[in-house]
């Protein structure tokens, strides 16, 4: 108590207490703080759709993560967009966009998925997309530029940039593709100042380049709205400096960038905005789906916001982004649903044909391994190789032929299985032991025959980063069951 006591007495106002400080002035608020205006153009409104990096993804598989992505809920999304007819939708893609990086896989298997995904891509609605090196790997240059590709740094055939116009208003776009880091930032910079050509409401770079070259393509060319980049190894926020923002977008094609903009200048840097009136429009747009109720409350107060907005928009170009997951809300029957289900009708057609090609089969499957390697097999059923059928089956994707592949035993390969009927399947399913040690029916009456060493290669053939992201192939090696009962020299 007396303690107490003492503590208030310290703490009066009384002759010869020390004086009280004052409290630091705090910052104005967000909303308080003045903002750069250049000139006024009348208030010009734009969603622009954004992808990156869909490595030729064509549906979600779900191995290991959640299961996001595929063209057909990317129709359905973007359907969303162009059925509200205001404002306009540009859809555009910054690259890496048509095949998968597997190792072992056949040339034609490439090529034959970059067209599907083409297909897919403009079936979507995509205006324009900026080729990268994993894109010229897959097909020539000439089919590239042919696809609505731009392109300011790898030069002819490819157009340096296009305008896209609609409802009214003008996207300019001008690519940048890799590998720039080779070449100074500065001719990068060059590049796209000498494609900003015509007459445009704003202009975007779209770049699969690293990101510091991005990073002084933002800050060096003056009237750029932004860049829209590939993300690299790490997803960033959008980076802001002195000039345009970088906004990335995750990969694999499993999330749509989706930037809305308010367009009240002439073409320069676009201010990223995430909150208050900005996010409160761009909301609104996005709750098409409750329009029918309460359509008179919601109205009014949409066109306040927007009063607002207009408002606050004069003499600036605003962004509001957000990334929108394909998730399994999306589902449901469309036109390019259709084109999934005929680009798999292909990839069993191209199966049959590479199974077909050899005389009797290669492969002995594990009821042959057994009669020897009884041990190792017993070891193996503890092992997530032997369940990976079943965890197919329980996401009910055992006909789809882009995930039996990694979780059977030589589909499609020569002399291995096409047809996905029950006897075939039980012979076939899971991870076995030819799946990696390739095929070895009657190894053991032909003399100097011997089971291929597993590499990393091997693993990687379905252990890639959009399915297996953590993989470590000295880690995964010694975890695998049957290889801890016998010892493998790890190659160099």
């Amino acid at each position: 108590m007396h303690a107490f006591l003492a503590f208030i007495l310290a703490c009066t106002s009384e002759p010869g207490s020390a004086p009280t400080h004052a409290l630091p002035t705090l910052p104005p608020r967000l909303d308080d703080r003045p903002v750069t205006r250049g000139d006024e153009r009348p208030l010009r409104e734009a969603v622009i759709a954004f992808t990156a990096e869909v490595r030729g993804e064509v549906e979600p598989c779900g191995c290991p993560t959640t299961p996001y992505g595929g063209f057909a809920r990317r129709e359905r999304l973007l359907a969303r967009y162009r059925e509200a007819q205001d404002p306009p939708l540009f859809v555009l893609d910054a690259g890496e966009m048509l095949a998968k990086p597997v190792p072992g896989k056949a040339p034609s298997e490439s090529s034959d998925r970059a067209e599907a995904v083409m297909q897919l891509a403009r079936a979507t609605g995509l205006d324009a997309w900026a080729p990268g090196p994993l894109d010229h790997a897959a097909m020539p240059t000439e089919w590239l530029a042919r696809h609505a590709t731009v392109s300011a740094t790898w030069g002819a055939p490819f157009a340096a940039a296009t305008v896209v116009e609609r409802g009214g208003v003008r996207v300019g776009v001008i690519g940048l593709s890799a590998p720039v880091d080779a070449v100074p930032a500065h001719d990068a910079v060059s590049a796209v100042r000498g494609a900003m050509t015509g007459e445009a409401d704003t202009w975007v770079v779209l770049s699969n380049a690293v990101a510091a070259v991005n990073r002084q393509v933002a800050e060096g060319v003056p009237g750029l709205g932004a860049v829209l980049a590939t993300a690299g190894e790490n997803l960033e926020e959008p980076w802001t400096g002195k000039g345009a923002p970088v906004i990335e977008t995750p990969g694999r094609g499993r999330y749509v960038t989706v930037i809305h903009l308010s367009l009240g200048s002439t073409p320069g840097p676009w201010a990223i905005e995430d909150g208050g009136t900005w996010k409160s429009v761009a909301s609104a747009r996005e709750r098409a789906d409750v329009a029918e109720a309460g359509a008179t409350v919601l109205g009014e107060a949409f066109e306040r916001d927007r009063l607002a907005l207009s408002e606050a928009t004069r003499g600036r170009n605003v962004a509001v982004v957000s990334t929108r997951p394909l998730a399994p809300d999306l589902d449901g029957d469309t036109p390019v649903a259709k084109l999934v289900d005929a680009f798999h009708s292909s990839q069993l057609a191209t199966a049959r044909a590479e199974v077909a090609r050899p005389t009797g089969s290669p492969y002995g499957t594990s009821a042959a391994c057994s009669s020897c390697h009884g041990d190792r097999l017993a070891s193996w059923g503890f092992d997530d190789h032997a369940k990976a059928w079943a965890s197919l089956e329980a996401r009910k994707s055992a006909r789809n032929p882009e995930c039996v592949g990694c979780h059977s035993t030589g589909f499609g390969k020569p002399g291995g299985f096409s047809a996905l009927d029950a006897r075939t399947v039980e012979a076939y399913k899971a991870v076995q032991c030819e799946a990696c040690h390739g095929p070895m029916r009657g190894h053991a009456q032909q003399d100097g025959s011997q089971s291929a060493l597993v590499t990393e290669a091997t693993c990687r053939a379905c252990h890639d980063p959009a399915n297996s992201p953590s993989f470590n192939y000295t880690t995964y090696l010694r975890r695998i069951s049957c290889s801890r009962m016998a010892v493998q020299d790890l190659p160099d």
